[in-house]
Parts: structure tokens; C-alpha cells; sequence
């Protein structure tokens, strides 16, 4: 609280400091309006700035005074001024997911790249929760709804998330945001615009937002100290220059850094195990306050004794330059370099629960970072017929994930619960077996590399009939190195294994009471069916790689019956890119439930094997879209 009065503070004096300042020496002046008049709203979905009642594609265009008097800060914001449009978060923010039309790719996996694309001023963001900031002093953002699979190209098989910030102006201005509200929200945010000479200009944005937690926190015997959930706490800054010689070119330099330090998400239960032995072992580990029965996911109270703070580092640079160019026809020439560092470090209470089953440490062992380099160069012109444009796409990422999880100090209590208790089949087996704080240690580190080769042309046969053309081919690779390791050692599931007895239990062969086959089902289940268990993973190393070559493209004919009225009939092709699977993956039969089985003694069953091959296929979307809108003006 100390720390929000003294932003507070900073932020008011800044406030009246700049109201006291008579605006360098420039005078307001009243302006005419015509309350009657609707602007036209101009949008870059095509890569070329046009009247959103032109362009053949289904776009939501929110304007910078739309999302200024709605408070939209980030994309998740943007979900209440967006039809089809829903963002979720999962174990992590980091993983946050954009759907559009309700498609999208759901997963904590940072193998699974986006179906929905993030763009900000023209650079590709290469995963959802990458581009979930705070997006600072905007434009306009444009929700391009479909597979985008021509000029915006990877990844995009359905739609884009096109955030276009405001540039730096050649007017002075300034800007000061205070922000309270419930759940000790407290936010500060301010600007500066203005010249530095008749040819330079730039802009500053800097904001602090703070926020307590919605969930409360039960946290049992800890260690977690903190008492809430979903808080949030970062800082921004971005700065622009505009370098302007002429009025045929210019360059626009920006840089950003954004650091986030908060907690999420735990989650309230919802639903809870139809099982009631798993109910009661819970309530014996960690008393009748373990966990919410009933569940009530209304209550927003969360259990949970491991921390789940996150960690999230975003830095990065771009260089846009537009060059127009008389000697051809006034083509204009576009180039944006881009540099970004994306990086984050997570914890999980991974058992949602006050009992220590399992979790996973903020210590740098969960979590996620990305370094994307990226270039993209465009020429384009139109004549009194056509509107051209051909283009070059170049990305090479590299992805180092980590994941760890860890045994809890109540973990063979709970696992000697589920078993039978006192006469559980594991009841002797040493406590070395699952060693509190034993823990797997898993490193991914991919490089991908994608080009592309790309055009859009539009053809207007008359004022009112015209055909868009687009084609793209995309080169994509992708190389992944893999190392799994157990400082436990796995001896627990080897020591299932080991054991004949038990596993003619669990396969129906011993005549066993069905109780006594379920434990033990139920044993080999959570001591060995589980990868972070296993002993085949001990100390393994994999690479795999992955090429693909994908051509895409659109095919839209439109028909302006008159200025207000359009219909077209779209056709689009999307791709979304195959990858690898970043977790653990096995071969052969590990687990074989009973349902009737009756195999003879001798009967040999292969183990199972590390699987080496993780790869999963790209994704193809083929769209068709008749659409007929009126844009009306008052």
C-alpha cells in the first residue's frame, strides 16, 4: 500500500505540473463540429490504408476514442467491444488464448503456436500471451475475423488481432492518466508528444498499474505467504521517434520494456471428484479446510499452499521505414525490422489444493522465453484499375522451455490414501521411492525459421465490381532439442514394475477382489502412468526437426451496389504450422486398465519407451464467406 500512495503521489504532482504549464505557448482553439457526420473509419487490413466500407474482409475496427472511453488497456479488454471475440488464461498468463468465432489453439503447451495472429504496428508476435501487454496510447485495433493466410500469413488460419499505435506527431501534447477503483486498483499513466526540430519528433509513454487480487487464498501450512490471487503489478515504458527528411519518407525507431511481477491463476473449484475416497484422503492430508466442498466457484476462493507468482520480462525494437517512390508511378516502399525478448517464469500449485501433492517452484525452472528477429518488406502502388502489392516475410524465433515439477512433502500420504491406507499394496515401499522435492527437469530448445513470398492485388473492373487476388508460399523449419532428467530417479514406478504380483493384479490374472484390483490400478495410475514418474525418462536427449512448404492465398469479388451497400463472396486458404509437442510422450503399453481381460501368465506385454518423435501436423483452413453489410451515414 505504501508503494500505490507514493505512485499516487508521484503521479498527481505530475498531473498539476503539466496542467500548470501553459502548453508551451500554444493556445486552444474552438473547433467546429457536426454532430451529424460519422467519420470514416480507415483501416490497414489489406496492408494499404482504406475505408473499412471497401475492404472484402470481416472487420471489427474499434477507434482510439472508443477504446479510450471504454478503458481498453490490453487485447483481453478488447473482448467487450468485440463480437466472436474470447481470451481466456489458463494455469498461467503466459498462455493466455485468443478465439475468434470461437476457433483458436487452447493448450499450456509453447509448442502449440496461435490460430488467431497478434500483430502490433506491423511486427507478428509468435504466441497470444507474448502480445497480451499493456498496448499503451493506441490508434485503432482492427479484429480481422478468418483465415488471414495472404498478407498477414503466419499462423492466422483464424484471424488476426491488428493493433496499430498512435506515431509521433510534429503538435506538442501530453497526457496524464489517473486510474482507482475497487480491489486497491490504483494506475498511473502519462505521455508526451511534440518536435524536436521540423524534421524529428517523438513520443513517451510510461504507465505503473497495481491491483489486488480477485481470489482470496487459503493457503493451509504454506510455505505460500501470499493471501491472493490474480493480482496485478507492472511496469511500462515505450518510446518513438519519427524521422521525417521529406515527405516521401520517413522513419519511425521504437522501444519498449515492460516488467510484470504478479500472481495467477489459481482457480476456485468448480467441480469436485466423484470419487469420495480421493475427498476423504484430502480432508485426512490437509483437514476439512483442503479444498472447497461444496464447490462453489462463485465464493472466489481458491486453495492453494505452493506460490504462483509469475515473472514476465518484455523488451524489444523496430525500425518501420515508408519510402514513397516517384520513379515508380508513386509505389511506396515499406520495411520493419524488429527485434523482441519475451520472457517468463511461473509458479503452480500444480494439485489445486492446500495438501502438498505436487507443484512447481518460480525459480526459473517453469517457464518460457522467446527472441524473435524479424523483417518484413513490402512495395506497393495502384493505378486508376488496380491496387498492387508484393511483399517478403522473414522470422527466425528461438524457444527455450523449461518445466519442472515437483514431488510434495504429502505426496506418498496421498498416494498410500488412494491405495487402501494401512493395507495399501504400497504401504511398505520407502519414502525414497516418491522423495519429497524430487522433481523432473525438462529443457526444449527449438529455433524456427519461416520466409514467405506474398501478394494482394485488387482489380476494379468498374466503379462498383472489383477482384482481390492474393498469394502467399511459406517456407517453414523448425529444430528442436530435447533433455529429459529425474533427480528422483524413478524408483517408485520401477519398483511397480519389478513386481510381478502387482502388475497380474492390475491386469485381472490373480483372482484378486475388484477392490483390491482397482488399488492397484489405481497405484500404477498415479506411481507410473504419469510421465514425471517414469524411469525411461532419466537422463534422455531427442532432436527432431520439421520442414514445410505451404502455398495460400484469397480469391473476393465485391459489388458496391451504392456508397453505402457492399456484398462479396470470399474465399480463403489458412495455415497454421506444425510443431512439436513440448512435454513428455511414451511408447507401449504402461498401463493396461482390466475390462475383462483375460490374458494367460506367459503372455509378454512390451514397456514402454521414451517416445522420440513429438511432431504433430500443420493445420489447413478453407473458408468461404458470403457477406453482404450497409454502412449508413447520419
Amino acid at each position: 500500500m505504501k508503494d500505490r500512495s507514493v505512485l499516487l503521489r508521484r503521479a498527481v504532482v505530475g498531473a498539476l505540473a503539466l496542467i500548470t504549464v501553459p502548453a508551451f505557448g500554444q493556445q486552444a482553439t474552438d473547433q467546429p463540429q457536426d454532430s451529424r457526420t460519422i467519420d470514416t473509419i480507415i483501416v490497414t487490413a489489406q496492408k494499404r490504408e482504406q475505408s473499412l466500407q471497401d475492404v472484402p474482409i470481416v472487420v471489427t475496427a474499434v477507434s482510439e476514442q472508443l477504446l479510450q472511453d471504454t478503458g481498453v488497456k490490453d487485447i483481453k479488454d478488447l473482448t467487450i467491444l468485440t463480437p466472436g471475440l474470447l481470451v481466456t488464461s489458463t494455469s498461467n498468463e503466459s498462455v493466455t488464448t485468443a478465439r475468434i468465432r470461437g476457433i483458436g489453439t487452447v493448450g499450456d503447451n509453447a509448442g502449440l503456436e496461435s490460430s488467431v495472429g497478434v500483430v502490433i504496428d506491423g511486427v507478428y508476435r509468435p504466441r497470444n500471451g507474448v502480445g497480451f501487454g499493456d498496448l499503451g496510447e493506441l490508434e485503432r485495433i482492427e479484429v480481422l475475423k478468418g483465415p488471414q493466410g495472404t498478407l498477414f500469413g503466419k499462423n492466422t488460419s483464424a484471424g488476426v488481432i491488428n493493433v496499430v499505435s498512435k506515431r509521433p506527431s510534429f503538435d506538442f501534447g501530453a497526457n496524464v492518466e489517473l486510474t482507482a477503483g475497487n480491489y486497491g486498483a490504483m494506475e498511473g499513466a502519462a505521455s508526451i508528444n511534440g518536435p524536436f526540430s521540423d524534421k524529428v519528433a517523438g513520443r513517451l509513454y510510461v504507465a505503473s498499474r497495481e491491483r489486488d487480487g480477485f481470489l482470496d487464498i487459503v493457503r493451509g501450512a504454506g510455505p505460500r505467504t501470499e493471501s491472493e490471487d490474480v493480482d496485478r503489478k507492472f511496469k511500462t515504458a515505450r518510446g518513438q521517434l519519427l524521422i521525417q527528411p521529406s515527405d516521401a519518407f520517413d522513419i519511425r525507431l521504437t522501444a519498449d520494456y515492460t516488467d510484470r511481477d504478479e500472481h495467477c491463476c489459481a482457480a476456485p473449484q468448480a467441480v469436485l471428484s466423484p470419487n469420495p475416497g480421493v475427498l476423504a484422503v484430502l480432508t485426512a492430508i490437509g483437514g476439512p479446510n483442503s479444498f472447497s466442498n461444496p464447490a462453489d466457484p462463485f465464493d472466489r476462493v481458491a486453495y492453494s499452499n505452493r506460490s504462483t507468482r509469475q515473472e514476465v520480462t518484455e523488451k524489444g525494437a523496430s525500425m518501420e521505414l515508408n519510402w514513397d517512390l516517384e520513379a515508380l508511378s508513386g509505389a511506396t516502399f515499406t520495411s520493419i525490422t524488429a527485434w523482441r525478448d519475451w520472457e517468463t517464469i511461473n509458479g503452480q500449485d500444480a494439485d489445486f489444493t492446500t495438501a502438498d501433492i505436487l507443484y512447481r517452484n518460480p525459480d526459473g525452472n517453469f517457464g518460457n522465453r522467446f527472441k524473435q528477429l524479424s523483417q518484413e518488406l513490402r512495395l506497393a502502388g495502384e493505378t486508376k484499375r488496380v491496387s498492387w502489392l508484393v511483399g517478403l516475410f522473414y522470422a527466425d524465433e528461438d524457444l527455450d522451455s523449461r518445466d519442472q515439477l515437483i514431488i510434495g512433502n504429502d505426496f506418498q500420504r496421498y498416494f498410500i490414501g488412494l491405495t487402501g491406507g494401512a493395507t495399501s499394496p504400497i504401504a511398505g515401499i520407502p519414502a525414497a521411492a516418491y522423495p519429497a522435492g524430487g522433481a523432473t527437469r525438462d529443457v526444449y530448445q527449438q529455433e524456427s525459421k519461416n520466409w514467405a513470398l506474398f501478394t494482394n492485388n485488387s482489380i476494379r473492373f468498374t466503379d462498383a465490381l472489383e477482384l482481390t487476388l492474393g498469394l502467399r508460399y511459406t517456407d517453414e523449419s523448425k529444430d528442436l532439442d530435447s533433455h529429459y532428467s529425474n533427480d528422483h530417479g524413478g524408483l517408485g514406478c520401477a519398483g511397480l514394475r519389478a513386481n510381478q504380483t502387482l502388475r497380474n493384479t492390475a491386469l485381472g490374472l490373480t483372482g484378486a477382489p475388484p477392490q483390491t484390483v482397482a488399488a492397484v490400478q489405481t497405484l500404477y495410475g498415479i506411481g507410473c502412468s504419469v510421465t514425471y514418474a517414469d524411469p525411461i525418462f532419466n537422463n534422455v536427449a531427442t532432436s527432431q526437426t520439421l520442414d514445410e512448404q505451404v502455398w495460400t492465398g484469397t480469391a473476393k469479388l465485391a459489388y458496391r451496389f451504392t456508397d453505402d451497400v457492399m456484398s462479396y463472396l470470399s474465399y480463403a486458404k489458412g495455415y497454421k504450422a506444425g510443431g512439436f509437442n513440448l512435454y513428455r510422450e511414451r511408447n507401449g503399453i504402461f498401463f493396461l486398465p482390466v475390462g475383462g481381460v483375460t490374458l494367460p501368465n506367459n503372455v509378454h506385454l512390451d514397456g514402454p519407451s521414451v517416445d522420440a518423435n513429438t511432431s504433430f501436423r500443420r493445420e489447413m483452413v478453407d473458408s468461404y464467406e458470403p457477406v453482404s453489410y450497409t454502412h449508413l451515414t447520419l
